[in-house]
């Protein structure tokens, strides 16, 4: 079956590998991914905070926090066309 199959021409490759690098480093999707991760922290640490109000806090400063860390960081020594 591998006969069947047609390869991609370079190009195609190419142009489809530069879209998905433009979604991958966006903005948006790299706040997004900080939302995610910024929830998973906080579930995996809530057998240690001792409650919802302190939960809910943990996860505002955690996020806040690595998205300025992002923010001052990585977005400054990236160059934006």
């Amino acid at each position: 079956m591998r006969f069947l199959y047609k390869r991609p021409k370079l190009d195609q490759v190419s142009e489809e590998l530069e879209t998905l690098m433009e979604v991958m480093v966006s903005d948006l999707f790299i706040y997004l991914d900080l939302f995610i991760f910024s929830i998973i922290f906080t579930i995996f640490l809530s057998p240690v905070i001792p409650s919802l109000t302190m939960a809910l806090l943990f996860f505002v400063a955690s996020y806040s926090f690595f998205g300025c860390l992002y923010y001052f960081v990585i977005s400054k020594i990236t160059v934006t066309k």
